[in-house]
């Protein structure tokens, strides 16, 4: 386990609640624009992150939606926290680019979601993270944002 799952894993055991406000912070710290729009990391393990980013004014567009870009932030934070916990020993990763597809308007709270597979990790980089982004207030599970984040993996120096 590396050293930032490591450190997720300790802080939400104890209080889950608390435990993932200072992950959040945190992690925001490190990659400073993220805090733009306060996320909170839901979930950080192998092959999935989730970050929830609360609709207010601060991450609004001019008709009262949640920003695309603000969204675009949120993925990529969520596919950190994925490629951070996923990571094989002795390797680091960085993002080669972003596609998302807006599909549906965002009228409340989201969530961001990473995910890949084990057979992603397998291939020749640059692969693909699959990302999308639902509404939490939204009860169907609409996707509103979806698209992939290229990431290309090669051993540290």
């Amino acid at each position: 386990m590396n050293q930032t799952l490591a450190l997720y894993t300790k802080l939400t055991k104890k209080n889950e609640k608390l435990g993932r406000a200072a992950f959040s912070a945190a992690f925001a710290l490190k990659a400073p624009y993220f805090r733009t729009v306060a996320p909170v990391v839901k979930t950080m393990e192998p092959h999935r992150g989730v970050v929830a980013i609360k609709k207010w004014w601060g991450v609004q567009n001019h008709i009262g939606t949640v920003h695309a870009i603000a969204i675009a932030n949120g993925m990529e934070m969520a596919m950190g926290l994925l490629a951070e916990a996923t990571v094989p020993k002795g390797m680091r990763w960085i993002p080669k680019g972003i596609q998302l597809d807006y599909v549906a308007k965002t009228p409340g709270d989201v969530e961001c979601v990473a995910e890949t597979s084990p057979e992603d990790w397998a291939k020749e980089p640059p692969f693909t993270v699959d990302v999308r982004m639902t509404g939490r207030l939204v009860k169907d599970g609409t996707v509103a944002v979806q698209g992939i984040i290229p990431i290309y993996v090669s051993a540290k120096k």
